[in-house]
């Protein structure tokens, strides 16, 4: 699992860099309202990633670092938009037979990453694509060495 404890080094290049102003005395932009909205969408889809981590990391010590990484990347995306709050997950069950839990971790990740994605193309902010771009990034490292990790 080398792909999911090289999670801090991918975290080390992910930030949001306030907007460029024109001159010193002008105003920060503000961000895009759309992309409020979509910087909610995917923390609430970490937040569930994170929740079936949470669970799954009861068995399986590696996946720590994926469940890491994806609280960090809520943490940025959440101080990056003003009023953005961290929201609640559903309590998740996975199955007992390892290799269906992992499966259900696969899927998660899957679907993260899909969701991920799609944000990189709907963000109106330069900025916040870049980000979400690498946490695609991420994310895809992480299914990768999921899709090769035998259940314990």
């Amino acid at each position: 699992m080398g792909s999911a404890l090289a999670a801090p080094l991918v975290l080390a290049a992910c930030d949001i860099d306030p907007p460029a102003r024109e001159s010193s005395s002008g105003p920060a932009t503000a961000p895009p309202p759309e992309d409020a909205d979509l910087v909610a969408s995917v923390v609430a889809e970490l937040a569930r990633a994170e929740a079936v981590l949470a669970e799954a990391a009861t068995r399986s010590a590696a996946l720590g670092a994926v469940r890491t990484a994806h609280a960090a990347h809520r943490e940025l995306l959440i101080g990056a938009v003003e009023g953005a709050e961290l929201p609640a997950s559903e309590p998740v069950h996975l199955p007992d037979d390892p290799e269906r839990a992992l499966s259900v971790v696969r899927r998660s990740e899957r679907r993260l990453q899909r969701a991920v994605r799609e944000g990189c193309t709907a963000a109106a902010s330069g900025d916040l694509a870049r980000v979400l771009a690498s946490i695609a990034a991420s994310t895809a490292q992480h299914s990768a060495a999921l899709s090769s990790e035998v259940a314990p």
